[in-house]
């Protein structure tokens, strides 16, 4: 059932440090998805700008050049192969680029009018030194590197080598700041684009796995790590820019302190990394990939609803539906609400979720309109997150105006736990519903920390008995003395008692003996989508 009415955009969630994890890790995915993007700009700026640059007088130093634009160019189309591999223009994007770019190359060394003859090894080891040919051939080393590194799986040695790549541009920004002309270290102004383009599409594609989504954590520690990394970069670079002042030409300068910054970032980052991995992940990487197909599955409304009845336990007539979501995963198959419910509670997606329910439960139960379903009534499950949340009371309101359910029948459920936890919103909100004529149902009672008070304080209408109790009765005797005593209990306070898993003839024998007055479980039916309840009916009546 699609309800596309929902804005889930506008849900607001409370946040936890599990959900503020994994905001982090959604921030993480956004940005893997430029990756490919960057890989294309990178590309781009070498095609484009290698046929404006100037190519040194030396055939050594110029093949230099070439191979340097090369290794960019390769490993920015390996970075969208490996991000856009099922793309059917992928192959001629790669065959394209890489004959494109050979043409260029052939073009302008054979125009070159020097280039009459082809060095040796020892002439090409003299010239290697040249500064900026170098420089510009070690950060093509360094991306092929951390490619190399990201390949096998190395992801922390191939962070540290393209975070080195990415600061290798600051030797120039600073020896531009001293007004230090030639300085070492510096890169040409194609490899400066060309390069960081493409260590930055590397490092987005691996940017979610550990240790480099650590960089990015936005706790207090986080922004304590990058307030003393920004404090000792600004100091490098005064006190450089102070001694350049007084000893002038001091080409090494930029360089060196370049390598100062690059060993502070490391010895900061590969200190708090330790610290992140043992104390601040809270959900492993596994359940965070998990939560990304589930919020994608609510964005893509691949969830659905099955319903099972709830029986007056003397007279067999159906009083009610309880409403359970299910989830119809396009390459798994149907996934159990265990394995997903607790992922969607610590990272907040059980507020859209949640939402999305109560709308789509409401709206079906009213469109029933003929038979027994006609007067149902329908329960529905809502996590403590969101009875905290701001506007779920006015929210419930306006799903019952929209769909012209009554409040009578609609039944929030809350787990034994959400009640004792709840703080004053949640206290308010349940009044509030309370006001409105919505029912109140108390579920996996006993199970939790009891607190007999909110029993006292909260007018709820159902109280259920969990299965766990309902599956050793009869035959065990301190489980049936705490089922009698809940239903003894319940009663005394004005609850209808609702037993839940029934699926024996024994165990519904001993629970109506003990004065249950609702069932529901396997014995008398398992959940069902609407039509097939609608069936289960009509077959029932007949």
């Amino acid at each position: 059932m699609s309800v596309s009415s929902i804005d889930w955009s506008a849900v607001t969630v409370q946040e936890c440090t599990t959900q503020r994890q994994y905001m982090r890790h959604r921030f993480l995915r956004t940005v893997q998805k430029y990756s490919p993007w960057l890989a294309l700009a990178s590309i781009v700026s070498v095609l484009l700008g290698f046929p404006l640059s100037e190519l040194h007088h030396t055939f050594e130093l110029s093949v230099l050049q070439s191979v340097s634009y090369l290794i960019f160019v390769a490993v920015s189309l390996r970075v969208i192969y490996d991000t856009r591999r099922e793309h059917p223009l992928i192959g001629w994007l790669i065959g394209s680029v890489l004959l494109g770019y050979m043409l260029q190359t052939y073009w302008l060394l054979n125009s070159h009018a020097s280039f009459s003859h082809i060095a040796s090894i020892n002439s090409f080891s003299q010239v290697v030194s040249h500064g900026q040919i170098a420089t510009d051939f070690g950060m093509s080393l360094l991306v092929i590197a951390g490619f190399l590194l990201c390949h096998f799986q190395c992801n922390r040695a191939s962070q540290a080598v393209l975070s080195v790549a990415l600061l290798m541009p600051v030797t120039g920004l600073l020896a531009r700041a001293y007004g230090i002309p030639d300085a070492y270290g510096q890169l040409s102004l194609l490899s400066c684009l060309g390069g960081l383009l493409c260590a930055s599409a590397l490092l987005a594609k691996q940017v979610s796995q550990t240790s480099m989504s650590y960089l990015l954590l936005m706790d207090d520690t986080g922004k304590h790590l990058r307030w003393i990394v920004s404090l000792l970069f600004l100091c490098a670079i005064v006190l450089g820019g102070v001694g350049v002042y007084f000893k002038h030409d001091y080409r090494l300068t930029p360089l060196i302190i370049t390598l100062a910054l690059i060993s502070v970032v490391c010895i900061m980052t590969f200190t708090y990394y330790r610290k992140g991995v043992m104390h601040e992940q809270v959900l492993p990487p596994e359940d965070l990939a998990f939560a990304s197909e589930l919020e994608a599955a609510i964005a893509h409304q691949e969830f659905y609803l099955v319903y099972q009845p709830q029986l007056n336990f003397m007279t067999g007539e159906l009083v009610g539906v309880e409403a359970l979501i299910r989830w119809q995963h396009p390459q798994q198959g149907v996934v159990p609400p265990a394995k997903f419910i607790g992922v969607a509670e610590l990272t907040g997606l059980i507020v859209p979720m949640g939402a999305w329910v109560l709308k789509a439960a409401c709206q079906q139960v009213a469109a029933w309109q003929e038979g027994a379903l006609s007067k149902v009534k329908v329960s529905v499950n809502v996590s403590p997150m969101q009875l905290r949340s701001p506007g779920f009371t006015d929210y419930v309101l306006q799903v019952l105006r929209e769909t012209g359910l009554s409040a009578e029948r609609l039944v929030i459920e809350l787990t034994e736990s959400a009640l004792i936890h709840s703080d004053c919103k949640g206290t308010d909100s349940l009044q509030a519903l309370k006001q409105l004529g919505v029912k109140l149902a108390i579920d996996d009672f006993g199970t939790g920390y009891s607190c007999l008070a909110y029993l006292r304080d909260i007018p709820g209408d159902y109280l259920k008995v969990d299965r766990s109790f309902v599956n050793d009765v009869p035959g065990k005797e301190r489980s049936e003395a705490v089922t009698s005593a809940i239903v003894v209990l319940g009663k005394n306070l004005h609850y209808q008692i609702v037993a839940e898993g029934v699926e024996t003839e024994a165990q519904a024998e001993y629970l109506k003996s003990l004065g249950c007055d609702l069932v529901q479980g396997y014995l008398y039916a398992k959940p069902m989508e609407a039509q097939a309840l609608q069936q289960w009916v009509s077959a029932r009546r007949t």
